[in-house]
């Protein structure tokens, strides 16, 4: 087995709960390249498997599932009040990470780009629409290729909890999460700041819990997975005839 990578300056901050099987891909594809000294995960849904699954994979690693259900941007702010790195990588419990992340081009990329949010590893032709295509701008700065879809929406692509690389003073721009309702309410506030997410190109990571919701857990995963499919196979047609 290869030496594992160590990241410095950097946390890993998890959101899960009431998917340990997806949970477990997850944490895997990262902790069996990476190593963090800080791992940060809350569980919202207190279930004790995910709370297993996590202590098992970062034994080492803070749990915090301590019997309050506080709500998505609730238990955000929780996960980040134990946050004291310059860097947090803050992911969810259903990406599996299948692409090698460049964490000191990301850092130093970040550093140099302060109207930049975050830098985010989903791959954008998973969800964009067609006609969102031609909207996107492809950029390279401090040799990192990035996408910026801040001329796609009014209100989203300005700030994301998927998975991404973040800088903490970043973080507390925004103050307490729990004032605001919606994502992307949050998104359209660094819009304000004339900041934007950068995302990857390509993208790295593979959104595994399509139709696998815990609030439906008998949606139709197939079809869901077939509709991203050919989403992401159109949309990379129309990036090249539009580039």
């Amino acid at each position: 087995m290869a030496e594992k990578i160590f990241v410095e300056d950097v946390t890993l901050c998890i959101t899960m709960g009431g998917r340990p099987d997806l949970l477990k891909k997850s944490l895997l594809s990262i902790s069996e390249v990476y190593e963090f000294s800080r791992v940060i995960a809350i569980n919202d849904f207190l279930d004790k498997d995910c709370d297993e699954v996590f202590l098992e994979i970062f034994p080492k690693g803070i749990l915090i599932s301590d019997g309050v259900k506080r709500g998505h941007h609730g238990a955000i702010n929780k996960l980040y009040e134990k946050v004291n790195t310059k860097f947090v990588f803050h992911t969810e419990d259903d990406w599996v990470f299948n692409k090698p992340i460049d964490f000191n081009k990301i850092k130093l990329f970040l550093e140099q780009r302060p109207d930049i949010t975050s830098y985010c590893f989903r791959d954008i032709f998973g969800f964009l629409k067609e006609d969102e295509v031609n909207k996107i701008k492809k950029s390279s700065v401090a040799g990192l290729d990035f996408f910026d879809l801040s001329k796609v929406h009014d209100e989203w692509y300005f700030y994301t909890f998927n998975p991404h690389v973040i800088l903490s003073k970043n973080i507390r721009i925004a103050g307490d999460y729990k004032n605001y309702k919606k994502e992307r309410h949050i998104s359209r506030f660094f819009k304000t700041k004339e900041m934007f997410v950068a995302y990857a190109d390509p993208g790295i990571c593979e959104h595994i819990g399509e139709g696998v919701s815990v609030a439906n857990p008998n949606a139709n995963k197939k079809k869901s997975k077939l509709r991203v499919w050919i989403r992401k196979k159109i949309n990379a047609l129309k990036s090249v005839f539009h580039s």
